[in-house]
């Protein structure tokens, strides 16, 4: 397996925010580097944990959003949903599998932090 195939593809994803695509799919990410579904499984498989591609979209998706929330307090959960390529009851349940709590209960444990 070639790791650096698959941080070239992590790189153009998060750099170019094709995470935020609503409708990104794997054939998308086979076509611009010119691999197979086949490859493109195999890549994931050894270097992302064995994760689907709509795993491994969704973690990337979850990271930004984490960091988006701890730093953007300005920014509406809503919005923050649209910038990671969600809707925002998606993006509920999807941070909510991922870290345990929905992401406004996130937010009102950050204020209560900052409070004391």
């Amino acid at each position: 397996m070639d790791k650096d195939l698959f941080k070239t593809i992590d790189s153009v994803i998060r750099k170019e925010r094709l995470y935020a695509q609503v409708n990104l799919m794997r054939e998308d990410i086979m076509q611009r580097f010119n691999i197979g579904r086949h490859h493109l499984n195999d890549q994931l498989n050894t270097f992302a944990d064995g994760m689907s591609f709509p795993q491994y979209i969704n973690s990337i998706r979850m990271e930004v959003a984490y960091d988006l929330l701890t730093k953007h307090p300005e920014k509406s959960i809503t919005e923050i949903a649209r910038e990671v390529g969600l809707t925002a009851p998606n993006f509920r349940e999807q941070f909510k599998r991922c870290y345990g709590i929905t992401p406004a209960e996130y937010r009102s444990g950050l204020a209560a932090t900052d409070e004391e």
